[in-house]
């Protein structure tokens, strides 16, 4: 399988390749400008990784992809829709019981984790079969 099959193909797999790219610049822009620093390109980077990278999470849950990578569109629904709740809460200010930190923690850990979880599995898969 190649590394494109993760995301599948089609319309809404070339929405969630850029907006994952963009999403990566936006982690790169807030972690090297930070907040105290220069909080304007901070808010921007988080902006990517909120807002676009959450979204690239729910349109790769509907891109067309081999059926053995269910579980990679299953996993991109709940943990969009995790990621732009906690995106909701966190803007909101609202404390859940884990802080407003917190809340940013839940609407900025589910792109990294599905994009880990898809590129284990793309290594997975991908390696070359063993002479024996």
């Amino acid at each position: 399988m190649a590394g494109r099959a993760a995301f599948g193909r089609g319309w809404a797999a070339t929405v969630a390749r850029a907006c994952t790219l963009a999403a990566a610049g936006g982690y790169v822009l807030a972690g090297v400008h930070p907040a105290d620093v220069d909080e304007n390109r901070h808010v921007l980077g988080a902006v990517l990784v909120l807002v676009v990278g959450n979204v690239g999470l729910l349109a790769g849950a509907r891109a067309a992809r081999p059926a053995e990578l269910d579980d990679l569109r299953r996993a991109g629904l709940l943990l969009g829709a995790a990621g732009l709740a906690g995106t909701a809460l966190f803007l909101a200010r609202v404390d859940v019981g884990i802080g407003v930190g917190g809340m940013e923690r839940v609407a900025v850990v589910p792109l990294f984790c599905w994009v880990s979880w898809a590129g284990l599995r793309v290594l997975r898969d991908c390696r070359p079969a063993r002479l024996s």
